[in-house]
């Protein structure tokens, strides 16, 4: 996604000035004047202007110390292949997901010796932070006035009062969340964001969680657009939308029509340009053809692209009112009431119309709860050694030579040649076959797709060892295998031994069928050339290459390493539309691939695991 570049003011400059002396409260009228002028004038000083509030907003809650929930950590389960049940919120896009997955070691990791906060890292970070909102918050272009970033102030209110952002809610649940790539639209900051009266979520896909402070719960479902309006309610302008809210009372003498010139403004999808209250104290959701109030209820909203506005009714009742072209309709012609498991449809035009529908009309499906996420870790270790990724097997080879699968044993230190064939692994489920790589020749077949890959260097189509699945490597005497200062070898750990030159491609498709429900999210381990290679004879020649193909093509690659390189770490995203993961490493300097102990320590995929938590009968039934 491109951005248009955003010019910084300096530290010391008029608008860098004016902007923080309106957060700490000690501008002056004439000071705000000129703040106004600048931001009227130039669109560089509105999106600095906004993303500074904004920043400013985040470190208050941040810093004050909050006196509502206090999300504690769940327990974690450090045994390979543990199942990790967390709270259903999870960080989307750029949406990496960052779950605490136990089973891959972090000792590699060391703590900084001081503390973070404070420290040039936290700086850093905190500076791309600031970096990032002002690239992506090109959707506040339209501010002229300071009261826009909340509600409009009172008639009571000063001219110089101090604009607030109003917060009315917070993000209570995420699951697979994709963010809208238009420019204009600022993604929340975390999982747990507090939302602001204004927001904007502009969904791909996925699903959002907000309860408001009222109490009242909403789940978007992408793709969608809803703009929170008020402290009890929004602008729903394209897709569905759930909203459950417990008990109150609907006073029909607060449920007013809108006004006749804010017709066009009411049926604008994009973004109306100011807040509309809306017609009750209770929940209720604007959309471009109708406003849908709550009477204690628990009711869906969808919004087609043409405007059409479809609402079903749950639990409780609901108020329709049609938007647009209704003054001279009668109440009766304008507004219904619906029941438990009652629907109506709204269709705009110059004679927006409302139709009820029956119980047992097909309408739209809405999802009714969050579904709980539980993520996995599924050991590779364990799948070549015959496993499902969660047994905790080990101590299996595979012969590259031919597919064929058993132990392994000192007399296996051999030299290998392979015939240049791909050989399917019939008694692994979860491998779908090995390789030796060498591009000498030609492109090598990398899975049973018949993906081929030309990138390979010239490796002579040989290799030491089979490939082997497990702790000690069984040469002679059994040896240890060190990356980073740790032995992967040894339990907690494991590794993946891919002596050069090796590979060996896992089915993604065959794991996700033996996990229902799952996604693959990443592949990840510690990958390196052991320090065992250097009392190679060979070992100040010692060269390897490791790499990472998903479907053929390289998605991770290191070229030249050796015992001095260290440890270093791979992750891979896994698309759901990725069928073969291949891992291979190839000998660097065509030098007989003596030395070249190259290996993945605790290699992983990271699954998550979503089970609905809805009623089966998405139309109203338990």
């Amino acid at each position: 996604m491109n951005h248009a570049p955003v010019i910084l003011p300096a530290a010391d400059s008029e608008l860098a000035r004016l902007v923080e002396s309106i957060c700490d409260g000690t501008i002056a009228p004439a000071e705000r004047d000129r703040l106004e002028s600048l931001l009227t004038d130039d669109r560089d000083a509105k999106l600095y202007y906004v993303a500074y509030l904004d920043m400013h907003a985040q470190m208050q809650w941040v810093t004050r110390g909050e006196e509502q929930e206090v999300v504690d950590s769940p327990a974690i389960d450090a045994s390979v292949g543990a199942a990790v049940e967390l709270p259903h919120q999870l960080d989307p896009e750029p949406q990496i997901p960052e779950p605490p997955f136990p089973s891959l070691s972090t000792t590699h990791y060391p703590l900084p010796a001081t503390p973070f906060v404070g420290s040039w890292a936290f700086s850093c970070m905190v500076s791309a932070v600031i970096m990032g909102v002002m690239l992506l918050v090109f959707w506040a272009m339209k501010v002229t006035h300071h009261q826009h970033i909340a509600e409009a102030p009172s008639q009571s209110a000063p001219s110089d009062a101090m604009p607030e952002m109003v917060f009315v809610g917070r993000i209570t649940g995420m699951v697979d969340v994709k963010w809208s790539d238009d420019p204009y639209f600022l993604p929340p900051l975390s999982s747990r964001a507090y939302v602001p009266l204004g927001r904007k979520y502009i969904l791909s896909s996925g699903l959002l969680e907000i309860t408001y402070d009222s109490g009242a719960k909403v789940i978007l479902e992408g793709p969608c657009t809803y703009e929170v309006e008020s402290t009890a309610g929004g602008y729903l302008a394209l897709g569905k939308l759930t909203a459950k809210v417990v008990g109150g009372q609907w006073s029909v003498a607060s449920a007013k029509p809108q006004a006749a010139n804010q017709k066009s403004e009411i049926r604008n999808q994009k973004s109306p340009s100011s807040f509309i209250r809306h017609p009750s104290s209770l929940f209720s959701v604007r959309t471009p053809t109708a406003v849908i109030t709550d009477l204690g209820t628990e009711f869906g909203v969808e919004v087609s692209d043409e405007g059409t506005t479809e609402s079903r009714v749950f639990r409780g009742s609901v108020k329709v009112l049609v938007l647009g072209g209704t003054a001279g309709l009668p109440s009766s012609g304008r507004e219904v009431i619906l029941r438990e498991n009652e629907s109506a449809r709204v269709e705009g035009g110059d004679e927006p119309r409302i139709t009820v529908l029956g119980a047992s009309a097909k309408t739209a499906d809405f999802t009714r709860g969050m579904p709980t996420v539980t993520y996995k870790t599924l050991d590779l270790v364990d799948v070549v050694a015959g496993g499902d990724g969660f047994s905790g097997r080990r101590n299996r080879g595979i012969d590259p030579t031919n597919g064929q699968v058993g132990a392994m044993t000192p007399k296996d230190s051999t030299v290998l040649f392979g015939n240049g064939k791909y050989h399917r692994v019939e008694a692994l489920p979860f491998v779908d076959g090995v390789f030796i790589p060498d591009g000498g020749k030609d492109a090598v077949q990398v899975d049973s797709a018949g993906n081929m890959f030309a990138g390979f260097p010239d490796t002579r189509n040989a290799t030491w060892k089979p490939i082997w699945a497990g702790g000690m490597i069984p040469s002679n005497p059994p040896s240890a295998a060190f990356l980073g200062g740790i032995d992967y070898a040894s339990p907690p750990h494991c590794l993946l031994f891919l002596h050069a030159s090796n590979g060996i491609t896992f089915d993604l498709e065959a794991l996700r069928r033996a996990n229902p429900g799952g996604r693959l999210l990443r592949f990840r381990a510690v990958a390196g050339n052991s320090s065992e290679a250097m009392s190679s004879p060979d070992g100040a020649r010692v060269s390897a290459d490791l790499w990472v193909l998903v479907d053929g093509k390289v998605r991770f690659e290191r070229r030249d390493i050796n015992g001095y390189s260290g440890a270093f770490s791979v992750l891979i995203l896994i698309g759901d539309n990725d069928r073969f993961l291949t891992l291979a490493t190839t000998d660097g300097e065509s030098n007989a691939v003596h030395g070249d102990w190259t290996m993945f320590g605790d290699p992983r995929l990271d699954l998550m695991q979503v089970d609905a938590n809805e009623p089966k009968d998405k139309r109203g039934g338990d």
